[in-house]
């Protein structure tokens, strides 16, 4: 799955990119090809007035104007800013009102008679201006000067060998582009698809630490079912021991099954704290008193250090969930003798509520997994539970824009730390 997912990006991605370089490199092409062409039309027609002021001294014979001398001198066309291309290579073709030609000026390049012949037919109908003739590879300009008409044809080949040479040089840069698009989306996408890897491999080891903790209370069930089975004449009190441990098994199970639900609803954003004004005093308070007897019977004793009216945006039912797993989880797994120490303190606008316990500090491998779900470090194995206290915890804290963190020495012992802003 992951495999097939990582070469789906790799696809689109290339995709995308691939034709975003595409569009890029037909428009500049396009516009190079344009331009070429621009660019020989200035140049042709330089060539031609070129030709007619050599060739004009005074109008032609013939020619009727009021004023023959301004209608003659016209003026040098205006290129701009932009030098038009030197054209020496051409062909000029100069014919009558009626067609017939009446000069030819070859410069560096020679049309036979037959060709020549079609150019001129090609174009003779056509009215002034600029275009090609590609089965004869011409192009040519046509002008109309008191009443003759100038033909000129060079080729185009400096046209297409432009365009061929951008072509090529695009086509190059265009497979050169792909070539390290696709490294560098080999490379991305297996970042990419590094969190779905890790989501999808917890999500494996969910199932199957789910599986696992299931089929436990199932199988002391099911067994504790078959022994009162087999007694069929005992009543409900020979039985007891056997109904009484079946209870704790399936309490034991709802308690998974519901943390389960939690987790997989807040996944899906299907849980949203109901936010109010919460004392969060008061929620630490009571919750310290309610694990006092437990604590008792442990031989470990609980000191706070709860300041008075801590009151923070919240949901007062995970905020008391969350002060209950980690005084449950403080008291579980800290050493007979010790004290667990439970503090709530406001720092300005900040929070901060932690839970310390004297003990066996938590191996630092063991520390980066302490959030995992059903992840239990190995000395918490024999301690019953189901390793999903803490996750829970996280998400409750998270889901209020808090953060959670824990540090383990020998020295200071284990300490679990909530900060909300």
């Amino acid at each position: 799955m992951i495999k097939k997912l990582r070469r789906r990006i790799i696809l689109i991605n290339m995709l995308l990119i691939g034709a975003v370089i595409l569009s890029i490199i037909v428009v500049v092409n396009v516009n190079s090809y344009s331009t070429s062409l621009h660019t020989m039309d200035r140049g042709l027609n330089q060539a031609v007035e070129k030709s007619g002021r050599q060739q004009f001294d005074a109008p032609p014979e013939g020619f009727s104007g009021e004023d023959k001398t301004n209608d003659f001198k016209k003026e040098k066309r205006d290129f701009g800013d932009e030098a038009p291309i030197q054209i020496s290579d051409y062909v000029i073709v100069e014919l009558d009102e009626n067609g017939t030609t009446l000069s030819v000026t070859e410069s560096n390049i020679t049309l036979d008679e037959e060709t020549l012949k079609r150019c001129v037919e090609a174009v003779s109908d056509k009215g002034e201006g600029f275009g090609q003739l590609f089965d004869e590879g011409l192009m040519f300009v046509k002008k109309n000067e008191f009443g003759h008409a100038k033909i000129i044809f060079a080729s185009n080949n400096y046209i297409f060998s432009n365009l061929r040479e951008s072509i090529i040089i695009s086509s190059l840069l265009f497979f050169g582009s792909m070539a390290i698009i696709f490294v560098i989306s080999l490379l991305l996408s297996g970042l990419a698809v590094k969190p779905v890897k890790r989501a999808w491999e917890q999500q494996k080891q969910f199932v199957a630490d789910a599986s696992h903790e299931l089929k436990t209370p199932l199988t002391v069930i099911m067994a504790n079912n078959n022994i009162m089975m087999s007694h069929k004449d005992s009543t409900v009190a020979d039985e007891q021991q056997w109904l009484e441990s079946t209870d704790e098994e399936a309490q034991h199970m709802k308690k998974l099954i519901e943390n389960m639900l939690f987790l997989a609803k807040s996944d899906a954003d299907e849980i949203k704290p109901v936010m109010s004004d919460v004392d969060f005093s008061d929620i630490v308070e009571g919750c310290a008193l309610n694990f006092e007897p437990v604590a008792f019977e442990k031989d470990i004793m609980i000191e706070t250090d709860i300041a008075e009216n801590v009151t923070l945006k919240g949901d007062a039912t995970q905020l008391n969930q969350l002060a209950h797993i980690l005084t449950d989880n403080a008291v579980k797994y800290g050493e007979s003798g010790t004290t667990v120490t439970i503090r709530l303190k406001k720092h300005g606008d900040k929070k901060e509520f932690s839970v310390n316990n004297l003990g066996a500090p938590i191996p630092p491998e063991d520390l980066e997994h302490i959030f995992d779900r059903f992840y239990r470090a190995e000395k918490s194995r024999t301690t019953k539970g189901y390793g999903l206290g803490l996750s829970i915890a996280q998400r409750i804290t998270e889901s209020m824009n808090g953060k959670i963190t824990v540090e383990s020495n020998k020295e200071n012992g284990t300490t679990f730390t909530v900060k909300f802003n």
